[in-house]
C-alpha cells in the first residue's frame, strides 16, 4: 500500500483497493451535499438529485497504476453487497449523460464542480473528476445499520491516459433512529401528550429547504396514525419549526409547509382525520437550542405534535 496522507483512514464500512493509497481525506460534523441518482441528457446536467446532510467523510485514493476502473469499481460494488446496500444509482462514461459521445461531460462537471462541492473551502482535490474521461465510473448507495442511514458516493476517473485512477469516496451519515424513536408508538405518544402537552416527532425529515418528506419518515407518522385512530376524539396541532438561517417570511412558509405535509401524509395514508389535525409553521420563533451551531440548527428543524384543549 502507498504513504497515505496524515491522519487518514479508510470509512469503518469500506475497504479500500489493494495497494492504493489516500492522498486527500476530510471529515464535517455537518454538511450538505447533492448526490446524482439520474442520467443527464446530451450536454445537460444529471435529471434528479438527492439530497442528503449529515456527518460528511470525503476521501480521495490513488490507484496504482495500470488498474482500470472497471476493475477498482467491481471492488466498491463488492463493498456494497457486504454490507446490504441499496443502488440507487450507477453509470459509466458517456451513460451518464445520456448519449456516448466522447464529449459528454456535463454529469461529472455538474456532480464535482464549485456549485456542488464544498468541503474545507476550497475545491481542487475534485478538478480531476469534473474532467470528462470515457472510463469514469460513478456509483450511489444507501447503506442501512441498526442505529445509522449512510448514504455513499462513488466516482473514479483517470486524470488522463496513462495516469493512475483516482477514486473519490463521498460518505453522508445519519442517525437511523434519533432519540425516543425505538420505543415510540400510539401508547407512549398518548402518555407524553397528557403529561407533557406535545411531543417532538423525532425522526420525521426533509428534503434540505423543501418540504418533500423522507421516506424514512413514513415509519414515525405511522405512530402518529395509530395514536389519532385509537383516541378518536383527540385534536392536535402539527407545528413545523426550523432554524434561523434565512429571512423570517421565508422560514415561516417553510414550516407551514412541512406540517402541512406532514398532516397531507396523515390524511392520505392513516385516516380521514377531518378537523382534528391543524397544520402551524411558526418558522424560528420557538428554538429548542442555539442557532450559532450545525448540531443546534439540527435540533431546531423538527416537527412537534401538540394536544389541543378539549
Amino acid at each position: 500500500m502507498g504513504q497515505d496522507i496524515d491522519n487518514a483512514q479508510d470509512h469503518e464500512l469500506l475497504t479500500r483497493y489493494p495497494e492504493s493509497k489516500i492522498i486527500y481525506y476530510f471529515q464535517k460534523d455537518y454538511n450538505e451535499l447533492k448526490f446524482a441518482v439520474k442520467s443527464g441528457k446530451p450536454e445537460k446536467e444529471p435529471q434528479k438529485w438527492l439530497e442528503v446532510s449529515g456527518h460528511q467523510t470525503s476521501i480521495v485514493y490513488e490507484i496504482p497504476l495500470g488498474k482500470s476502473t472497471v476493475e477498482v469499481m467491481k471492488n466498491y460494488q463488492d463493498a456494497f453487497k457486504a454490507n446490504n446496500a441499496e443502488i440507487l444509482f450507477q453509470c459509466k462514461g458517456g451513460e451518464c449523460d445520456g448519449t456516448n459521445a466522447w464529449y459528454s461531460a456535463k454529469f461529472f462537471e455538474k456532480v464535482y464542480g464549485k456549485d456542488n462541492r464544498q468541503s474545507n473551502g476550497e475545491i481542487s482535490h475534485y478538478y480531476d473528476f469534473g474532467n470528462y474521461h470515457v472510463s469514469q465510473r460513478y456509483m450511489v448507495g444507501k447503506i442501512t445499520t441498526a442505529d445509522k442511514v449512510y448514504y455513499v458516493e462513488i466516482g473514479m476517473t483517470p486524470t488522463y491516459d496513462g495516469k493512475p485512477v483516482k477514486v473519490c469516496v463521498e460518505v453522508i451519515e445519519q442517525e437511523a433512529l434519533q432519540s425516543g424513536l425505538i420505543t415510540l408508538n400510539a401508547d407512549v405518544i398518548k402518555d407524553k401528550l397528557e403529561k407533557e402537552g406535545k411531543l417532538i416527532l423525532d425522526g420525521i425529515l426533509f428534503d434540505t429547504s423543501k418540504a418533500t418528506l423522507q421516506p424514512t419518515s413514513f415509519s414515525v407518522i405511522e405512530m402518529v396514525g395509530d395514536y389519532l385512530n385509537q383516541n378518536p376524539k383527540v385534536r392536535v396541532y402539527i407545528v413545523g419549526h426550523t432554524d434561523d438561517i434565512g429571512s423570517l417570511d421565508s422560514n415561516l412558509q417553510l414550516s407551514e409547509d412541512r406540517a402541512g405535509a406532514v398532516v397531507s401524509a396523515l390524511m392520505n395514508n392513516y385516516g380521514d382525520f377531518g378537523t382534528r389535525l391543524t397544520p402551524i409553521g411558526v418558522g424560528p420563533a420557538c428554538p429548542v437550542a442555539t442557532n450559532e451551531t450545525e448540531d443546534g440548527r439540527m435540533k431546531n428543524r423538527r416537527v412537534e405534535i401538540v394536544l389541543k384543549k378539549k
